[in-house]
């Protein structure tokens, strides 16, 4: 059965609003009942109409008239998704329409598959609002490891895109702010990093929004800035990443971090906030040995091992050279959650070519065992950024 969709297409060419009403009406798997306004004939009386689940708005030449009526649609239907369309593709017109209050924008002429994308962000965002009473809240999942070169960045793309593929809206963010190369692994340019976020003025949804770049999965990412030569890695504090991830915790399902080794005080504040940790290792006594470490130190910020942490064996050989995963497990004192096989091959192109593990030749097995990692995790009780704000204030005290 499809699903209902209400859509309100307002717009100051009937032609074109005829069109668009058109190409939704075709979108399958939604049965959708759309009405069109002309903008230009006056003043809008959204309140005398049923609150629309998408509003569409298409700006003239002069975009203004529009983003007024962007913002009257966000300001008297907050829940409703609002698509900002228009002719003028420049950046400026983008960042302008997602500050009046746009959730999406696409160009025109529509194209049906991106229409049909933003349907279905709808739909799941109408679910997620029913299942918590109204109220998102994101999980929050850190991946971490104790030391370089255990393979994080190559879980975190791979899980991000099983999420995404699940019907997770999930969001990347790449908190490796010495060599992060989420894009890279993703093959995305980004325009933006987290560089412009920390020396933004004003913080808001709309901005950190437009800061993001999509992937071709759905899945979308804030990348890591790249440091140049003679630069120090950006000083990303404890309260601005709070402040990222308290914006993110209204917007997607799961959020999904990057880190580095080092201890950083974003790194810290995003294993001390996590739901769930995934501490990469592997069974070699160095990075079991850094395992442990990086296990009494979460311990010591208060993070609550059994119920938090999870054991990530990466690049599992099965060979005697190894150390047995049982060995492993009683060493750590946690059982091991999974066993990543290691397949070289499969990685290594993957990486080069900036594409999924189940892309390229021998990697759907890998990747199958980084999906499985997608289960076992129920929604938290409450928003873990405020959690994380009541820590911040509370080591403030001590301090004090």
């Amino acid at each position: 059965m499809d699903e209902p969709l209400h859509a309100l297409c307002l717009s100051t060419d009937p032609a074109v609003s005829s069109a668009v009403v058109a190409l939704l009406a075709r979108i399958p798997g939604f049965a959708v009942t759309a009405r069109e306004l002309d903008y230009q004939l006056g003043s809008l009386e959204l309140n005398d109409i049923r609150e629309p689940h998408l509003a569409i708005v298409l700006l003239g030449e002069d975009p203004s008239p529009g983003l007024a009526v962007i913002e009257e649609v966000h300001k008297s239907a907050p829940a409703t998704q609002v698509l900002a369309v228009s002719t003028d593709e420049r950046s400026e017109t983008i960042v302008r329409a997602l500050r009046a209050g746009a959730d999406e924008f696409l160009p025109l002429p529509l194209d049906a598959n991106a229409l049909m994308k933003v349907c279905i962000k709808v739909s799941a965002l109408r679910r997620v609002s029913k299942a918590n009473g109204g109220a998102q809240h994101a999980q929050f999942w850190v991946a971490y490891g104790a030391r370089g070169g255990v393979g994080v960045t190559t879980l975190v793309a791979n899980l991000g895109i099983a999420l995404q593929a699940a019907g997770r809206q999930t969001v990347l963010l790449d908190l490796d702010l010495l060599s992060g190369d989420l894009a890279l692994f993703l093959n995305l340019n980004p325009s933006y990093t987290l560089r412009d976020i920390a020396a933004a003025k004003r913080l808001d949804p709309v901005f950190l929004q437009a800061t993001m770049i999509r992937h071709r999965s759905g899945l979308e990412l804030i990348a890591a800035p790249v440091p140049l030569p003679g630069e120090a890695p950006l000083p990303l504090t404890s309260e601005q990443t709070l402040a990222i991830l308290k914006l993110l915790d209204a917007t997607h399902q799961v959020v999904l971090l990057d880190t580095t080794p080092a201890p950083l005080d974003a790194t810290r504040a995003a294993l001390t906030n996590a739901d769930r940790i995934f501490l990469v290792t592997e069974l070699t006594l160095p990075a079991l040995r850094a395992t442990m470490r990086a296990l009494a130190w979460l311990r010591e910020e208060g993070v609550e091992l059994e119920s938090t942490v999870e054991i990530v064996v990466n690049k599992h050989a099965n060979r005697s050279w190894e150390v047995a995963p049982a060995e492993a497990a009683k060493t750590l004192g946690l059982p091991i959650r999974t066993l990543l096989p290691r397949d070289d091959a499969a990685v290594y192109t993957a990486v080069n070519g900036g594409l999924p593990l189940d892309e390229v030749k021998g990697g759907a097995a890998l990747q199958r065992a980084i999906a499985a990692l997608v289960g076992g995790a129920a929604p938290p009780p409450e928003s873990p950024v405020l959690k994380g704000f009541r820590r911040l204030f509370a080591a403030a005290e001590r301090r004090a």
